[in-house]
């Protein structure tokens, strides 16, 4: 159950905000399968679009030498050619300054430590859908745990069909740097840009007047993230919906045939210092999962 509103205006001018990146960089590892194919292709069409650097990162695993000299020499010119072939790619879509490098180590932590905090890293992941797939989530976990900056994570999914740009809020900080940030991509796209807040169903015990107040509470949070949202991008198309459930099933609900998911980072006193939010959808990707800091 929720509330939706909508808003359409006039284009701003040609300096709006949202025209200008927020990213030095896009770091993009690359390794030739499908889902580093969907995210090298969602960073090209980025940096096409903003005219934004672009380092292809190819991790050639160190844990693999026990395999033997021969399959590492063999695993590094794999490395070579898919760094090749990636550029070529991004250079005859029009992006004019582009990177390659070819590092041995562990995936996660190589990937994670080549971006800078302003930079954007975007990563592939496995389809894992609501529930399943445990074990290739685990790696996006890993990355975004470890990473200064914010992080892509595209799941090997079609993109075609998708639409909306779908961002939790809550009136934290974290959750308004994930609101400009979506409200950035969603003028960018030209898509809607959808607001979810989501609120834990009401016990059965609670009195209807508590009820009520947390209720008005909720509608409140998500009549400033619009307002707030509306300023610097006020042609944006908005709605909005109040959820009565836990948040990461909101999210991932919200998000089936979304064309993003944005989400603030947040932080957790345990390993993998993530917030268990970020935690749940990573490991139950559905779409593509903006992460940020």
């Amino acid at each position: 159950m929720g509330l939706s509103d909508g808003s359409s205006l006039s284009a701003p001018a040609d300096d709006a905000i949202w025209r200008v990146s927020p990213y030095d960089r896009l770091v993009v590892g690359v390794d030739g399968s499908g889902p580093s194919t969907g995210a090298l292709a969602w960073a090209i069409a980025y940096a096409a679009d903003h005219g934004t650097e672009l380092l292809l990162v190819h991790v050639v695993d160190d844990t693999w030498g026990v395999a033997g000299a021969d399959y590492m020499a063999d695993a590094q010119r794999r490395g070579i050619h898919v760094l090749d072939a990636s550029r070529r790619r991004a250079v005859d879509a029009g992006v004019a300054h582009v990177q390659t490098e070819l590092v041995h180590g562990r995936a996660p932590s190589v990937l994670s430590g080549a971006a800078r905090p302003h930079d954007l890293l975007v990563v592939g992941s496995h389809r894992t859908g609501f529930l399943r797939g445990r074990a290739f989530g685990a790696a996006s976990v890993y990355v975004v745990a470890a990473a200064r900056s914010a992080v892509l994570v595209v799941p090997n999914l079609p993109f075609e069909g998708r639409h909306g740009v779908v961002v939790g809020v809550s009136g934290s900080p974290a959750s308004d740097a994930a609101l400009m940030q979506a409200a950035r991509e969603a003028a960018r796209t030209d898509q809607q840009l959808v607001l979810i807040h989501a609120r834990p169903p009401v016990p059965h015990e609670e009195s209807s007047s508590n009820g009520e107040y947390r209720a008005s509470a909720a509608r409140d949070v998500v009549a400033r993230a619009s307002a707030h949202a509306l300023i610097d991008i006020p042609h944006l198309d908005l709605s909005s919906r109040v959820v009565a459930d836990n948040i990461a099933p909101a999210l991932l609900t919200a998000s089936t045939d979304a064309a993003m998911l944005v989400i603030g980072r947040g932080q957790s006193e345990e390993p993998p210092n993530i917030s268990t939010v970020v935690h749940d959808v990573l490991m139950n990707l559905n779409a593509p999962v903006l992460i940020v800091p």
